[in-house]
């Protein structure tokens, strides 16, 4: 079982970057995850940007890949519900890829190669919150799935 995250921007804040490798840390015993940081073309027309990182993200997608995009528009999952979701998505597909697009989102072409569309929260996040929350929920999807405790 593999993990993908492609993020469309760089990580900015120190005390998210803080965040993320606490997060990654935390996950190593449970899974081999990757971030892959893509640029953004936020500076283009909305049109624009979105069809040059689409693009980049098609090209850092490959066929044997569950897609999930994050989108506002997703489904909404309890963390137990996403746990129950990621671990019977993992017996069928091995490497499961997040995608979190740039200010606009994703182009709608991504939209309809993903397999599924997740949402964090009816409110819209910068990626580098959605990234955190993300690896937030993954742990505690692992932890959930193996009974144990998730307060420290």
């Amino acid at each position: 079982m593999q993990f993908k995250i492609l993020v469309v921007g760089k990580l900015r804040n120190e005390f998210i970057k803080a965040g993320v490798n606490e997060y990654l840390k935390r996950l190593l015993p449970f899974i081999n995850i990757k971030i892959e940081f893509l640029p953004s073309f936020s500076e283009l027309p909305e049109k624009m940007a979105l069809l040059k990182e689409e693009e980049i993200i098609l090209k850092n997608i490959k066929n044997n890949e569950f897609i999930i995009i994050l989108d506002k528009n997703g489904e909404k999952l309890s963390s137990e519900e996403f746990s129950n979701k990621l671990f019977k998505l993992t017996t069928l597909n091995p490497q499961i890829t997040f995608v979190i697009g740039g200010i606009y989102g994703v182009s709608e072409n991504i939209k309809k190669s993903s397999k599924f569309l997740l949402s964090l929260s009816p409110m819209t996040f910068t990626h580098e919150f959605a990234l955190l929350i993300l690896l937030e929920q993954i742990y505690r999807a692992f932890k959930i799935n193996r009974n144990e405790p998730y307060h420290y």
